[in-house]
């Protein structure tokens, strides 16, 4: 490790052994203990290559078959094993932080390994063949520390029964979506006590009205990025009910007659009153850009005569240089009022009371 000498190289690796007893006690006997031990020290060691055989070669104490064994059929349960690993981390990073889902593509060449398919990866920026995994991350200023992993199983694979057993997938994992392993991973969290925070993700999943609502059920916070084109009704929509006729159940869809909602596209381009903000100074100078915000109804299923949704923040960024793109975000209200830092930038990691610039 480069700029370490013996003392601080020794300090280091006895602290590494200790972190190991108290995280791999749950595993059970002391030979597994033992290459799980082995195991976390080859990924911790220079080598682009993280699959068993290269680390196990860059070891001194490298067994590839024990390795192999520990990894692939040895019979523990990582439930807990993360559970102590997230509660670790959560004390070492300060309170005042954010839980961020996100996704990450793992490129690969071949076909067998689990979950691999030609899909989108944001990682990479296009589709390609990969894995993708979903995380939960507790992020702060001060650093990051993952707290769950799920690998996504796209429905080619969750619906070819023979292609699962050769590959030794459970029997009872089935097809879930993103956003419902997200949920899976906030809730187990939770059952951990781990304390609440405010919910940070992209379009990808701010985009799903499931997410969001799912979200609301569990009174949780959050700010997640929606798509330029999402429908809000800026204004309070006043739908109406139909008269029932005679007998029988009475209409339950609401009529909107002429009002329509708008995208939140459209809306910042009629906006008014754009903030600029400065949230740090990076290496080029300061960075900033312009901010609006407003209260909002999301319109999502009016067509169907669907009600509007609880009101929400609308937070639009759209940097002066620009007039085409802007980075939207949806924002639901705590305790103290809304949650508000800008969606998809370096300062979601914040918990405000309020807005400092917003439309009345």
């Amino acid at each position: 490790m480069f700029g370490h000498d013996d003392a601080q190289m020794d300090r280091c690796r006895k602290r590494l052994e200790q972190f190991l007893v108290d995280l791999l006690e749950p595993i059970g006997r002391s030979e597994r203990r033992h290459w799980g031990a082995v195991y976390v020290r080859g990924l911790l060691l220079d080598g682009e290559r993280k699959s068993v055989e290269p680390m196990a070669k860059r070891l001194p104490d490298g067994n590839e078959q024990a390795m192999q064994q520990f990894v692939g059929q040895s019979p523990w349960e990582w439930q807990p094993v993360w559970e102590r690993l997230a509660r670790r981390m959560v004390k070492e990073l300060e309170p005042d932080a954010v839980w961020v889902i996100d996704d990450t593509g793992f490129p690969k060449q071949g076909g067998h390994s689990v979950g691999v398919a030609r899909q989108y990866s944001g990682t990479l920026g296009k589709r390609a063949n990969c894995q993708v995994a979903v995380s939960l991350h507790e992020v702060c200023t001060e650093g990051a520390a993952v707290l769950s992993w799920r690998l996504y199983l796209p429905e080619s694979w969750a619906n070819d029964p023979q292609r699962l057993a050769e590959a030794g997938v459970p029997k009872e994992v089935t097809f879930r979506k993103k956003w419902e392993l997200a949920l899976e991973m906030i809730d187990q969290a939770r059952e951990w006590e781990l304390t609440d925070r405010i919910i940070v993700a992209d379009a990808g999943y701010g985009d799903v009205t499931a997410f969001r609502e799912e979200l609301e059920k569990r009174e949780l916070r959050y700010a997640v990025g929606v798509q330029s084109h999402t429908g809000v009704w800026v204004e309070p929509p006043r739908p109406r009910k139909l008269k029932p006729k005679g007998t029988g159940r009475p209409p339950s869809a609401s009529h909107y007659g002429k009002q329509r909602p708008v995208a939140v596209k459209e809306a910042a381009q009629q906006a008014r009153g754009w903030k600029k903000v400065r949230w740090r100074e990076g290496s080029k100078g300061w960075l900033e850009s312009r901010f609006w915000a407003v209260r909002v109804q999301p319109s999502h299923g009016f067509h169907e005569g669907r009600e509007p949704g609880k009101e929400i923040w609308l937070l639009i960024e759209w940097p002066a240089k620009t007039v085409t793109h802007s980075e939207i975000g949806l924002r639901r209200n705590g305790p103290n009022g809304p949650t508000a830092k800008p969606a998809c930038t370096a300062t979601v990691a914040g918990r405000p009371s309020r807005l400092p610039f917003s439309r009345a």
